[in-house]
């Protein structure tokens, strides 16, 4: 810029007879507009309204409410690269010695355990039986292991130890052991190991965490009820709320479509906390997606 005004300076210093003025400010001009930083400008502009727009979408996502950043979580998901899990779905048999119901590969591998498995809960996997179908000399002194992965290849070890040789019947392998919470709802492969060897493998669905605020967790999930009829409900408490606790039922666009009263129904301890639970009936008039308000705290939106 300095340079730009010690030459017109010096245009003005100019004798009279070599140019006019007019032509002096022509040269200037002139002057000007080649040393602008010309490229530096073009990239300046495009990075400004990029940052720009990077801090709109910001802005509007921490004032955004709770069902926006659901949708910004998803577009998020959607843009993560997604693998094939390439092994055949669970089915649903029942045991030939006792019939009881269990999930997997008949004839091949099977767990029995409470209902469907749920992200970031314990209680689901944390009690269960493995079965192994084969000869009973197979199993002898070996290992096996469970590991899981998802299709964002997302992988955790759900389970491993030896056969420790007792046999439910002559062909069938039981083990107790329990899983950890699988992290993510969705799709999961998992995989079962005999010694490192692959011995089966099958798809579950994990569904959704549950419905849950800062001091009440509902422990029914939501796609396991029925539309349109009233079913038992279950929250957990972490605070001592009296005998009695209210829950609205909220749509979409946060009108209230019932209310209700849970009563408190005992406690237990967990990991050295008391937990409060409250027993009461909800229903869903359709396949939608909701929100509970329980004692004044809301829950994130879900679904049906």
């Amino acid at each position: 810029m300095k340079r730009v005004e010690n030459l017109q300076e010096n245009l003005k210093n100019l004798p009279k007879y070599t140019l006019n003025e007019k032509q002096k400010e022509k040269i200037s001009l002139a002057l000007k507009r080649e040393m602008k930083p010309r490229k530096r400008v073009d990239f300046i502009k495009p990075f400004t309204a990029f940052a720009l727009l990077c801090a709109t979408v910001f802005a509007f996502i921490l004032s955004s409410d709770s069902e926006s950043n659901n949708w910004f979580n998803e577009l998020r998901q959607s843009f993560r690269p997604q693998v094939e899990l390439t092994a055949q779905q669970a089915e649903t048999f029942y045991l030939p010695h006792n019939n009881q119901e269990v999930t997997g590969i008949k004839g091949k591998v099977g767990m029995l355990f409470n209902g469907q498995f749920v992200a970031e809960d314990a209680r689901r996997g944390s009690k269960m039986m493995l079965y192994f179908w084969g000869d009973s000399s197979e199993f002898a002194g070996k290992s096996y292991r469970v590991e899981a992965r998802n299709t964002y290849d997302e992988k955790i070890m759900i389970s491993e130890g030896t056969f420790d040789g007792f046999l439910f019947g002559e062909d069938i392998q039981q083990i107790l052991t329990s899983f950890p919470p699988f992290p993510n709802e969705g799709e999961w492969q998992l995989s079962f190991y005999m010694d490192d060897q692959l011995f089966e493998e099958f798809k579950i669905e994990v569904l959704p965490q549950f419905p849950k605020t800062e001091h009440y967790t509902l422990i029914n999930d939501p796609m396991e009820l029925t539309v349109d009829e009233k079913t038992e409900i279950y929250i957990e408490s972490s605070v001592e709320s009296g005998k009695e606790i209210e829950v609205k039922v909220l749509n979409k666009k946060g009108s209230i479509v019932s209310e209700h009263v849970f009563i408190q129904n005992g406690g237990s301890t967990v990991a050295g906390s008391f937990i409060y639970h409250y027993q009461g009936n909800l229903k869903f008039p359709e396949k939608g997606t909701w929100a509970l308000l329980i004692n004044g705290e809301k829950t994130q939106p879900f679904k049906n």
